[in-house]
């Protein structure tokens, strides 16, 4: 698509975000892969577009469909289980769920992961979040549950929604769905007191708090973090979680804001040699013809 230009100095990025109703930041992406060129070259988001100037847009269309992901790297990601209607991977360490915006697209992610081998999974979003029922941090590994075919997105949606909408420890611990996690933690002075209070009640020890995460535009929500048990290994304890509600860097947060700072966690702790120490290392589930199962790592 070609474009004269014929108004006043103004910005590229400005001009395009009035004239095609997306927004700025969308138009960066787009020109950060030479997409958009100015008199046949490639410009910069802050060119000031002068009289005469001819504007080159590739079909931006492209960026807002599934296509865009062909720019995913080929990583492999192990299969624990498939089935019919769903997978169950072991996302590895330094992995995206999904990108969070065309920007991420060439970082690796299981979705990237999906379009290459499976493509057309279903999504109760949009293609960025194909396939998708939940989502891992980052630096977490661990298991994942994949949709597969429309009905096994709306089984584990079922019960992904369940454990969220119940309302009481007691509602929420009968969903059969549960996930466990292992965490490796440095022992602030504030984390041995906390130690200490656990050690006085009867394991498990429900963490009911709220959870403020490190990201833009989050609202503090309450979290529930359930301790099943602790070891301490030298200068650091090991925890073994289970989470009943599903806020972003719900453990990580929880653990931190009580002095336990997961090792190698930048954001509520510190830098580390070892990647972060937390893993999701255990799915018990409803199936879809109503077996419970339990798959582990």
């Amino acid at each position: 698509m070609f474009i004269r230009y014929d108004g006043t100095w103004e910005r590229i990025d400005t001009r395009l975000s009035k004239e095609f109703n997306y927004s700025r930041s969308f138009f960066h992406h787009i020109i950060a892969r030479e997409g958009i060129k100015i008199n046949g070259e490639p410009t910069k988001k802050s060119y000031k577009l002068k009289p005469d100037d001819v504007i080159f847009i590739d079909n931006f269309s492209r960026y807002l469909s599934p296509v865009i992901l062909e720019e995913a790297p080929h990583i492999d990601i192990p299969i624990i289980k498939e089935t019919t209607d769903y997978l169950l991977l072991h996302k590895p360490k330094g992995v995206l769920s999904h990108p969070n915006s065309i920007r991420d697209v060439k970082q690796p992610s299981v979705v990237g992961f999906l379009y290459h081998y499976f493509k057309d999974l279903p999504s109760y979003s949009n293609f960025i979040r194909a396939g998708l029922i939940h989502r891992l941090d980052k630096e977490t590994d661990g298991i994942m549950v994949i949709a597969k075919t429309e009905a096994g997105l709306q089984h584990f949606k079922q019960l992904f929604h369940a454990k969220s909408e119940a309302t009481t420890l007691e509602a929420k611990e009968a969903v059969p769905l549960q996930k466990f996690y292992r965490a490796k933690c440095e022992v602030l002075e504030a984390g041995q007191v906390f130690l200490e209070e656990i050690k006085k009640s009867w394991l498990p020890y429900y963490i009911q708090e709220e959870v403020v995460a490190k990201v833009s535009h989050r609202t503090p929500k309450m979290g529930i973090t359930k301790i099943e048990e602790f070891q301490y290994e030298e200068t650091t304890v090991r925890f073994s979680l289970q989470i009943l509600t599903w806020r972003t860097h719900q453990i990580r947060y929880h653990l931190a804001h009580h002095g336990l700072p997961i090792v190698g966690d930048y954001l509520y702790g510190k830098e580390a040699p070892l990647p972060m120490q937390l893993t999701a290392y255990k799915l018990r589930y409803q199936d879809m013809d109503g077996s419970i199962q339990t798959v582990e790592v």
